[in-house]
């Protein structure tokens, strides 16, 4: 009998494997965060491994959230990853020092 891996705490690697397996590209890591190209969504990595957290970006496409959040949740189980849908984000660039801010609606 086999028993599954626990899941590491804030397991990049298989979230970044998972990403690319349907088609998205990480685009920068930041903590808790990981950054996907063009910006529409985003992951954050939650205290226990095999939670993560989906955010849209505020200015993403409403009618296509609903379809990357469920297919982001049923890729996730076969990777023991609960990916939930968790909100919106806003990202505004600071101009006097050049950082990004983040701001999570839920």
């Amino acid at each position: 009998m086999t028993s599954k891996l626990p899941v590491p705490y804030r397991p990049l690697g298989l979230l970044k494997t998972l990403i690319e397996s349907l088609g998205f590209q990480v685009t920068h890591c930041y903590e808790d965060l990981v950054f996907i190209e063009h910006n529409a969504f985003l992951l954050r990595m939650e205290e226990r491994g095999e939670e993560v957290s989906l955010f849209f970006n505020v200015d993403s496409e409403v009618d296509k959230r609903d379809g990357i959040a469920e297919l982001f949740s049923t890729v996730g189980k076969t990777h023991s990853l609960v990916i939930s849908c968790s909100g919106t984000y806003r990202m505004t660039p600071n101009e006097e020092d050049g950082t990004i801010s983040l701001e999570f609606f839920g």
